[in-house]
């Protein structure tokens, strides 16, 4: 049973028919549905939320794998990486995109993969100050053969 209609029952029971119950049964309809906007709107910035560091991480491990094949990137990897990075790119806010793209271009003074990882959870989750450090971060570094 609903709420709502749980609540507009014992209003009803307890009031009877009268204009009090019936205002108090409109005001409390309008309060829920006031909260049922708010859970709505904090549910769909999490999915934002959750898209945009599914799409941060999906970015970097695709620009990072071709370490992990060898020293030259293939034409097959960079498809991979420029078609991961525009479907992704999309899905970030212009704080994100001003971090991640000087990484991308490998432009002197840039963030590291780790340091970009950090920003994002600072962005993404609306922190003050980051929660935790870059080099706290584990990476497994490529084995050279």
């Amino acid at each position: 049973m609903e709420w709502s209609n749980f609540i507009s029952g014992v209003i009803g029971a307890f009031f009877g028919g009268g204009a009090g119950g019936i205002l108090l049964k409109v005001y409390l309809d309008h309060k829920l549905q006031l909260e049922r906007s708010e859970i709505a709107e904090e549910r769909l910035k999490l999915q934002k939320q959750r898209e945009a560091s599914t799409a941060v991480a999906e970015i970097l491990s695709t620009w990072v794998k071709s370490n992990y094949h060898g020293a030259s990137t293939s034409n097959e990897q960079r498809w991979e990486i420029q078609s991961t990075y525009w479907k992704n790119i999309l899905l970030l806010d212009k704080r994100l995109i001003d971090q991640l793209f000087p990484l991308l271009a490998h432009k002197d003074g840039a963030i590291t993969t780790n340091e970009m990882i950090v920003r994002a959870r600072q962005i993404l989750l609306d922190l003050e100050e980051p929660d935790i450090k870059a080099a706290d971060l584990n990476n497994w570094l490529p084995v050279k053969p």
